[in-house]
């Protein structure tokens, strides 16, 4: 099936002759306690009838041309987005009704999709997330499968990024807010024993670099005043200021750009 894929996208001739051989007539078997041990246990050997062979550099390429037209089977439904092996499919629909009717026909087009490429649907790692404004109700639905349901989750990750059912972030900037505090505790830590530059490199190790990342989406949430308060703290502590200091100058003299102006920086590199 993977071949023939191949044909489709022009993979052909001795290329495809070349994968062919790459692919087929591959044995393995499961090996425990390892080779070496006295008691170890081997199984037999067995034709690899599926799949390609793991940590192999064309793995990931193949897989994506294996997966590549997944998206394809509902885009005149929905909006599907694919990065990797993580595969969104947004729906949109003004009405209750037909926005159940419409997820639930999505889910039996991906699910029979899988089926007629021999691939089974993680139900463990597959969520459904309303995205509501704060005058919306939730809608009261199960999206499911036969006998199978997939989870409704408040919050999930996408792509680095923590995204809840109001877009508020509140969830990404706790998260956020736990590795900057963690990064706090160590430059409190080793700030008696550290010259000045190096609590400043990391700083810029351990906290400036996360910070960035998706701050054009989130700044503007009530709940980032709470990233810039530890940014605050940490800057005072590497410069070993009191509270009622100017931290408009600590910045300056650190060299370093507040969460403000990162994100009037990453907006202008992004328009």
């Amino acid at each position: 099936m993977l071949l023939s894929r191949m044909k489709f996208y022009g993979i052909t001739g001795v290329t495809n002759s070349l994968m062919e051989s790459y692919l087929r007539n591959r044995y393995q078997r499961v090996v425990i306690n390892g080779h070496n041990d006295s008691n170890a246990y081997l199984s037999k050997w067995k034709e690899v009838q599926h799949g390609v062979p793991q940590g192999s550099v064309l793995g990931r390429l193949l897989f994506l041309i294996y997966i590549n037209d997944l998206s394809k089977s509902v885009s005149d439904k929905s909006s599907p987005i694919s990065f990797a092996d993580d595969t969104s499919f947004i729906i949109a629909n003004r009405h209750e009704t037909e926005f159940k009717f419409k997820t639930n026909e999505i889910f039996n087009e991906i699910n029979k999709w899988f089926h007629s490429n021999l691939l089974k649907l993680n139900y463990d790692k597959t969520y459904f997330l309303q995205f509501l404004t704060k005058i919306d109700n939730e809608i009261n639905m199960q999206v499911s499968f036969g006998n199978r349901k997939i989870a409704t989750a408040e919050s999930l990750k996408f792509m680095g990024l923590t995204i809840d059912t109001t877009l508020i972030w509140k969830y990404h900037i706790g998260e956020l807010a736990s590795r900057l505090n963690k990064a706090c505790y160590a430059i409190r830590s080793i700030k008696p024993f550290m010259s000045l530059d190096v609590l400043r490199s990391t700083y810029f190790s351990y906290a400036h670099s996360i910070i960035p990342f998706g701050i054009i989406f989130w700044k503007n949430s009530s709940y980032s005043g709470d990233i810039f308060k530890i940014q605050k703290r940490i800057i005072r502590i590497i410069m070993n200021s009191s509270r009622n200091a100017s931290f408009r100058q600590l910045f300056k003299d650190l060299n370093i750009l507040p969460i403000q102006s990162q994100y009037i920086f990453s907006t202008f590199i992004c328009y």
